[in-house]
């Protein structure tokens, strides 16, 4: 499995989190957000972590997680998608708040979180429901876009992102 890149960008992808009040795409379990981005995404197939690389990731700071996986040799060549499922998205949204390096690269759903490779993933993802996650002090969607207030204060599900082409 190569789930080693959402192990080397915990520091980063500490930028998810989920909004129930959106109505976003629910998962319940790793094995059902995989599944969810392999229609959406057409993965070639689903690796669902293992409990210690579970654990690897929340000691890295990923608090509130309780599994995740890869989405491997999506259609179209554009790399593959880590996701991870969500239990506490309160604790996971505080911990992501911190980290402004990547906020709005990664998108989310009603229980899980999803990190693409790149912007013809975002908007497949996009178009299949999911949002991004903003915690960008005074975010304000732009005319036309719009935001959620997330699960925290100063944190919104969006559907713009200023690094979308």
């Amino acid at each position: 499995m190569r789930f080693a890149r959402i192990l080397a960008t915990a520091g980063t992808v500490v930028a998810l989190a989920s909004v129930s009040a959106c109505g976003l795409p629910s998962a319940g379990s790793p094995q059902e957000a995989g599944d969810f981005l392999k229609s959406a995404l057409h993965c070639e197939r689903i690796d669902i972590a293992s409990p210690p690389e579970v654990q690897r990731v929340e000691a890295m700071g990923m608090t509130g997680i309780n599994g995740g996986g890869e989405c491997d040799d999506p259609a179209g060549d554009d790399g593959d998608v880590d996701f991870l499922t969500v239990e506490d998205m309160e604790a996971f949204q505080t911990a992501v708040k911190g980290d402004e390096d990547e906020q709005d690269e990664l998108m989310i759903g009603d229980d899980f979180v999803v990190d693409p490779s790149s912007d013809d993933q975002r908007r497949q993802l996009l178009k299949a429901g999911l949002l991004f996650l903003n915690c960008t002090p005074d975010f304000k969607a732009p005319p036309g876009k719009t935001a959620d207030d997330g699960e925290i204060e100063g944190c919104s599900a969006t559907d713009y992102s200023e690094d979308l082409d």
